[in-house]
């Protein structure tokens, strides 16, 4: 009888992890300052995932700045082969098939102003190794920055601690991250170059160089934890307005969740 018990109890202690889905937090903070004629307050930023079975939804808010509100959820869904775009602010949300047939889901107007612009970068191994919350980190120097026709802006480095060592498949954010960058033709060798770099990131320090000057952030990982994740995480939200497209504010807001620019 008091083996029965044992196994039953080690049952349901496996079966809840089996099961449980793993939700990571993390802190961006930006200092406040003078920027183009702005004082800009200081920033924290929360950024949340939850990695279930074939599928990561992405969750940025705290973000108030003038012409920046990157408070969304992404949901990459690889089973039902699409992503959810939700605005939280404006309870809205696009449903995007995959593969992405973009001219479906932008207006023409605006595709035409996305070919303006290509990322370029690269990536370098540092050798530094730290641990954090118990996981072997590796050091990489990270360098990018975009091109508009002749002009070259949004310069930034980055100096960030990845890890392998995490209970979730940290490949998935990575695709939710590289649809991001497909609206603006990221290089082929700057692609190449992100291919480097492995893990999920749990710590960066980040200088983005503009005309009005230098603009620090940083961001780390406060907790990685298994657990029961919130109805309706990865699927459509009550009650919000569903939209056909994305618009410009859109992608805006959406490119900022992986090139943030609190300038202003």
């Amino acid at each position: 009888m008091k083996k029965s018990i044992i196994f039953f109890c080690m049952f349901l202690y496996f079966s809840f992890f089996i099961h449980a889905d793993v939700y990571v937090k993390g802190i961006l903070h930006v200092d406040g300052g003078y920027r183009w004629g702005h004082n800009v307050p200081e920033l924290n930023v929360i950024n949340e995932w939850w990695f279930g079975k074939n599928k990561v939804t992405f969750i940025s808010t705290g973000w108030r700045l003038e012409f920046l509100n990157t408070d969304r959820r992404l949901t990459l869904d690889k089973e039902k082969q699409h992503i959810l775009v939700v605005d939280l602010k404006e309870k809205s949300y696009v449903v995007v098939p995959l593969p992405m047939n973009l001219s479906s889901h932008v207006d023409p107007p605006l595709t035409k102003q996305l070919n303006r612009y290509k990322i370029y970068g690269a990536v370098k191994t540092t050798g530094e190794k730290k641990t954090i919350h118990q996981k072997e980190c590796e050091g990489y120097t990270v360098v990018e920055w975009i091109l508009q026709g002749d002009v070259r802006f949004y310069e930034r480095e980055r100096a960030i601690m990845a890890t392998t060592q995490v209970p979730f498949d940290w490949k998935l954010i990575n695709e939710l991250y590289e649809w991001i960058r497909s609206f603006i033709n990221p290089q082929n060798t700057y692609i190449s170059e992100l291919k480097k770099m492995k893990g999920f990131v749990l710590a960066e320090d980040v200088i983005v160089f503009e005309s009005a000057g230098k603009v620090t952030w940083s961001f780390k990982v406060l907790e990685i934890s298994e657990k029961k994740a919130p109805l309706l995480i990865y699927d459509l939200p009550k009650e919000y307005k569903k939209k056909d497209k994305l618009n410009g504010q859109d992608l805006w807001d959406i490119r900022g969740i992986v090139y943030p620019w609190p300038l202003y």
